[in-house]
């Protein structure tokens, strides 16, 4: 054995010890962990195991055998069934190996140099073995220990993280990874919270639909991370079939909004998204899905509280009339075009010219006039968005 490889059979002990209280210093599940004085032990017991094994392995040019790994997919197992998140599974990998090098780098010396290219050479290759092992070992668990709907849940935050574990999970979920998405965010007014195994099921039956990453980010709220071919892509054709399918089955009206980012700044997008659902009309069965582009002057209107009085008021004498809102909202989905909106209204056209006018009479604003389109489309939006309710 190598003057390299008997210092860190020497130091093993101490290296070990250091590892854990690290784990214990940035790795909140294990700080939790470690707190039992047994779990402790172990923890020490596998840091001393797995360095001097190392020496051992690399002494006699042996790679990890088939029981290593299997014992190093018990622990990642193990850690699962005690509750680790997917996130510290992962970052533990990461400073294992960081903790590893730098004991290698203490003790190496210039004329080690043969034995350090070979114990590098060993650990790269067998490192990445056994981190395989432990990860397929902690993914085994947990798809006996969490459902599908809370698997999906944790995906959704590593993503939006920009955590390195969300590739390991979305593969063990049969998710394809992508660097930009729609962000839809999709808010159910006056929906129960707390609905458990129901809200799961839910998400579970969405993500057999479409396979993508889906979660309730709150109790009204739905995220769901469709894949876009660019960050100006703000919706997708297909982002509309997905809205739709999920409206279904949470059988209740919904706000849409949609907003794309790149795969490093989903909470970006998903803040704009959030924003724009906040002013979106409220829909049953959505026929349409917002970006900010579509609402930008509701958006406005909403943080300026004078404003949205004065529009109020313009939206309160619509209401005293024949089916107005709906009218113009027909009215302008159809780019003013009267015979359009005559037949998705089913009325004569001389219909649509009376409502028009009595439009123009209880507001004093012409609804074809430019001042019309921007004042009536804002106020009309705001009412269909439940603004005012």
């Amino acid at each position: 054995m190598s003057g390299l490889l008997e210092q860190l059979m020497k130091r093993s002990d101490a290296n070990a010890r250091a590892e854990v209280k690290a784990y214990e210093r940035e790795l909140p599940d294990y700080r939790v962990h470690a707190a039992n004085p047994r779990s402790r032990a172990e923890m020490l017991d596998y840091a001393v195991w797995f360095r001097r094994h190392t020496v051992e392995l690399v002494s006699e040019s042996r790679r990890l055998s088939d029981e290593d790994l299997s014992f190093i997919g018990d622990i990642g197992r193990k850690r699962a069934e005690e509750g680790f998140s997917t996130g510290a599974a992962q970052r533990v990998l990461a400073l294992h190996a960081t903790l590893m090098l730098r004991e290698i780098n203490e003790v190496a010396e210039g004329e080690d140099l043969e034995e350090l290219l070979r114990l590098t050479a060993w650990f790269g290759e067998q490192g990445t073995r056994g981190s395989g092992s432990y990860l397929d070992g902690y993914l085994a668990a947990q798809r006996l220990r969490l459902s599908v709907g809370k698997r999906l849940h944790d995906l959704v935050d590593l993503l939006l993280a920009g955590d390195l574990s969300a590739p390991g999970l979305a593969h063990d979920l049969g998710v394809c990874l992508h660097d930009h998405y729609v962000a839809v965010v999709m808010r159910f007014p006056g929906r129960p919270s707390c609905r458990g195994d129901h809200d799961d099921d839910l998400v579970e039956s969405v993500f057999k639909m479409h396979t993508v990453p889906i979660a309730w980010r709150r109790p009204e709220e739905l995220l769901a991370l469709l894949p876009a071919c660019s960050p100006r892509e703000e919706a997708p054709d297909d982002t509309l079939p997905v809205v739709r399918d999920i409206a279904e089955l949470v059988e209740g009206p919904c706000r849409v909004g949609v907003a794309t980012g790149t795969a490093g700044r989903l909470p970006e997008a998903v803040c704009t998204a959030r924003q724009v659902a906040e002013v979106a009309p409220v829909q049953r069965v959505p026929h349409t899905v917002c970006g900010i582009a579509d609402v930008f002057v509701e958006l406005g209107v909403a943080r300026v509280p004078e404003v949205d009085h004065w529009l109020r008021d313009v939206a309160r004498r619509l209401a005293n009339g024949p089916d107005l809102v709906r009218t113009l909202d027909v009215y302008y989905r159809n780019d003013m075009n009267r015979l359009r909106a005559a037949v998705a209204l089913h009325i004569h056209p001389r219909t649509l010219d009376y409502r028009l006018r009595r439009v123009r009479e209880v507001t004093a604003i012409d609804p074809g006039s430019t001042k019309g389109v921007r004042v009536l489309t804002a106020a009309v939006a705001r009412l269909l968005a439940g603004a005012w309710t």
